[in-house]
């Protein structure tokens, strides 16, 4: 058996005997390597030297497993392997993540390579880890004899028979188990999350959907949360059926989402991400630990993550009112308004999309057989190019930002075409975002060769761009899949018919922030106010309406994301451009240091009518408060705040009605706060 040791700051991986160690001076994960699949020995938390995996063979475990194997697919590991080797290098992700260590376990078998790649980052209590699978040039997978069939059982007994990417065999016996799910194709779904709980049961086992598995032991109140990086269950390829099968007190990261067939065709396929976290305490701790992952494989850029985009498309023109002037006058309203970047939705370009006002348009794939120019400037509508919008928008201080929409076909075949096609705009005009819009994935392939895509740009531009991942339609990565490389848009609204009826209201956007903020950072996604003046008729009689909270409280909302204008500048009347005018550039001042801050949700769950809101935790006793009172008529509400007891807080209004200087924090976290009205809020930054 081969010995080899690297490291990185406190990063090492040591393979030694038949012992393989990844770790740091927080974590560290063990396996022993001597049969044909490495097998699971230790997960230790070296900050308080808890250990969380039993070696004991337990009734739990899979009923058609010998061992406690670490990874299981029968159809690509068969028999013994041939030989295993470790190599580790640092890396950053082009640039996007802290630096960590990149450890590749690399297990030779007679028709594959399986690439068992790991990632630790210094000092931090995260581990992720990948299974990339190489078949070999002369193999051809076939279809394995099926075994004679077991007795029928009811749906709720079945058991995870065949591919997971990871297993934890938990050695505490009382544990507490929460699940996270996300949904996206957020045109048709506006209830964005759902979660879970438990407590294991020797006896039972269960299949769960969700990317995020919060478990604690009950005992010693530590914790650990486990991640699959991947999509929602609306995105699930091939196959899979959950994120996730509880057995026991043990514990399967689920489903490699390809199968034999996948790997002949496309010889090279990776699985979805598995990665685990380690905290202490309670939820406060469990998600400062996440905060922790989410910064690490993204890190906070104030030039990338904190901006105010402004999109045309919001207004329902489609490209219709597209052209020089246009957009022109769209960037003279823009300067006015503090708006940091300007995106030209779909239209820009020579091809024609089915959203388009022009019939007979494509869309999602195939956009090259539909006119092989497709991507080129509309000289039409824009008859000396983009040249004199960008050279207007640079005078200005405004980046730009375009609409593109990746070649699906045949498993986005043209991924490297279309990079080409990115760096080019990049390189040409300074476009500095680029909105992936009408994916749709058919396979893992899919997802694999449009994450290629990305990382060739950033490749090839010094990471200078940034992706808005649109996530409203489609088959598409959802939150946690691959989509480090930007933020979310998040959705479509409209203040006229969206289908037969309109589907902005303000307190939706803000629930929506509100849900996701605990468990995704809020810089990582754009939240749309609209024109609230436009289509009040469709409106008639609801004191939800967005025209009854007005422009300053729908923009209020998203503060604590990055604000989407959704809207034509031009359409804005004086009084609302003055609005913008007076708010926007007071939040800029601050918007930085509020994203980059740990945003939780504070208060009640939006509905309308509730107290609710936000804070940003900068520091242990400094950051940022965003009090927001929805319809009502209560004068003061107490908040549960985060990380903050026994303590009296000094106020600085930033923005909003807000007129109180301090509050006081009781032992449990309470604070009172007041404002008059409905439709009301307050931007606050604390300190103690």
């Amino acid at each position: 058996m081969n010995t080899y040791t690297n490291h990185l700051e406190d990063c090492y991986v040591s393979l030694e005997g038949n012992e393989l160690r990844i770790g740091n001076n927080s974590i560290e994960r063990i396996w022993n390597v001597s049969d044909g699949i490495p097998t699971v020995v230790s997960l230790k938390n070296k900050t308080t030297n808890k250990e969380w995996f039993t070696t004991e063979e337990t009734h739990d475990w899979l009923s058609n497993m010998s061992k406690k194997y670490a990874f299981f697919h029968s159809s690509f590991i068969n028999g013994d392997k041939l030989s295993l080797t470790v190599d580790a290098n640092p890396d950053d992700d082009y640039g996007i993540a802290k630096k960590y260590l990149r450890v590749q376990v690399s297990l030779e078998y007679k028709d594959c390579t399986i690439n068992w790649i790991h990632m630790i980052y210094p000092e931090l209590p995260i581990l992720r880890s990948f299974i990339n699978v190489i078949l070999r040039d002369d193999a051809v997978l076939h279809k394995t004899e099926k075994s004679e069939d077991s007795p029928v059982r009811r749906a709720y007994f079945n058991e995870l028979t065949d591919d997971y990417q990871d297993s934890y065999p938990l050695e505490p016996r009382h544990c507490g188990w929460k699940s996270v799910e996300f949904n996206d194709v957020t045109d048709d779904f506006d209830n964005l999350l759902h979660t879970q709980h438990g407590l294991f049961s020797r006896r039972e086992h269960r299949f769960v959907k969700g990317n995020l598995l919060f478990v604690q032991d009950h005992l010693s109140k530590e914790g650990l949360t486990l991640i699959k990086e991947g999509p929602t269950p609306m995105d699930y390829l091939g196959g899979l059926e959950s994120d996730f099968f509880i057995k026991g007190i043990n514990v399967f990261t689920a489903g490699w989402s390809f199968d034999k067939n996948d790997l002949n065709t496309h010889r090279t396929l990776s699985t979805y991400g598995s990665t685990v976290l380690l905290w202490s305490g309670d939820e406060e701790q469990a998600l400062a630990s996440l905060n922790q992952y989410h910064n690490a494989i993204h890190i906070f850029n104030p030039d990338k993550d904190a901006f105010i985009m402004s999109n045309t498309w919001g207004d329902q023109s489609s490209d219709g009112r597209l052209s020089e002037k246009f957009l022109l006058d769209e960037l003279e309203v823009a300067q006015r308004t503090g708006v940091t970047f300007y995106q030209i939705d779909d239209g820009w370009q020579n091809g024609t999309s089915a959203n388009s006002v022009l019939p007979g348009g494509a869309w999602g794939m195939g956009y090259y057989k539909h006119n092989p120019d497709f991507w080129e400037v509309n000289t039409r509508r824009f008859p000396n190019g983009l040249e004199p919008i960008i050279a207007s928008a640079n005078d200005k201080g405004i980046k730009m930002g375009l609409w593109f929409s990746p070649d699906s076909i045949n498993d986005f075949e043209n991924w490297e075409k279309d990079s080409d096609v990115l760096i080019h705009l990049h390189k040409q005009y300074g476009i500095a975002a680029f909105k992936m819009d009408g994916i749709e994935f058919t396979s893992k392939a899919a997802e694999e060769n449009l994450t290629k895509l990305l990382r060739r740009v950033l490749q090839f531009t010094d990471s200078k761009v940034f992706f808005n991942m649109d996530v409203t339609a489609g088959i598409r990565s959802g939150y946690y899949g691959q989509l480090q490389y930007g933020s979310l848009f998040l959705e479509n609204r409209f203040t006229g018919n969206f289908g037969s009826w309109p589907n902005y209201f303000p307190h939706c956007t803000l629930r929506n922030i509100w849900m996701l903020s605990r468990y995704y950072p809020s810089y990582r996604l754009q939240a749309e106010f609209l024109n609230v003046k436009r289509n009040v008729e469709l409106y008639q009689g609801d004191v939800l309406a967005p025209s009854a909270c007005g422009l300053e409280y729908a923009f209020a909302i998203t503060m604590f994301a990055n604000p989407l204008a959704w809207m034509e500048q031009t359409g804005l009347d004086e009084e609302s451009v003055a609005t913008l005018e007076r708010i926007i550039p007071a939040y800029r001042e601050v918007q930085s240091d509020i994203l980059a801050g740990h945003v939780l949700p504070i208060g009640d769950e939006p509905n309308g009518t509730t107290w609710t809101g936000f804070q940003s935790a900068s520091t242990d006793h400094s950051g940022y408060i965003l009090v927001i009172k929805e319809y009502n008529t209560d004068a003061a509400q107490r908040y549960k705040l985060w990380n903050l007891k026994d303590a009296t807080l000094r106020l600085e209004r930033i923005l909003g009605s807000g007129t109180q200087e301090k509050v006081e924090v009781d032992s449990a976290g309470h604070a009172a706060f007041q404002l008059d009205g409905s439709f009301q809020y307050a931007l606050y930054r604390y300190s103690c």
